[in-house]
């Protein structure tokens, strides 16, 4: 079930990170060719990369896959690199809850703001972002369990250096 959770949260951020390319790419092709722009193109490409961004936190969060510099990490033993990935994650969900928290917040005060040119509603692309944000605390959540039962996620352990 964790697996369909996670194939799906991927292919999520996947597909609203293809939107904000083809919609940079055909914009790029209009204003070229037609010397005019995709309406909206921007605000668009803005909210799209919102929602990419969140949803792919939720990933990098749950699988430890992040780009990071493990100087301290590295030269310490299993247990207290366990550790380090412990208060990291920890950390990464008390920063993670109350920003889900608070872009629902932010969607249940959006009103009816919408985009400039094509007029759509902002709360869709927010409402979205929010489920993303959601996702990524409830993953950490989740990676904190897997690391206190002294589990891997995806079924491999952090042990090993970034280089493999």
């Amino acid at each position: 079930m964790l697996n369909r959770i996670l194939a799906f949260t991927e292919s999520v951020a996947a597909f609203f990170l293809l939107l904000v390319a083809a919609l940079t790419f055909f914009n790029v092709c209009v204003r070229y060719l037609f010397h005019t722009q995709i309406p909206d193109w921007f605000d668009l490409s803005k909210q799209l990369q919102a929602i990419a961004i969140l949803w792919g936190i939720a990933l990098a969060t749950y699988r430890g896959s992040h780009i990071c510099v493990d100087i301290l990490w590295e030269h310490c033993g299993s247990l207290w690199r366990r550790r380090i990935d412990l208060f990291a994650t920890g950390v990464t969900l008390l920063l993670l809850a109350p920003m889900a928290w608070m872009i629902w917040i932010m969607v249940g005060n959006m009103g009816s703001e919408v985009t400039s040119d094509l007029r759509i509603p902002l709360r869709y692309f927010y409402s979205i972002a929010a489920v993303g944000a959601v996702a990524a605390a409830i993953l950490a959540g989740k990676r904190i369990l897997v690391l206190i039962s002294d589990r891997a996620p995806g079924g491999s352990a952090r042990t090993e250096g970034p280089d493999g």
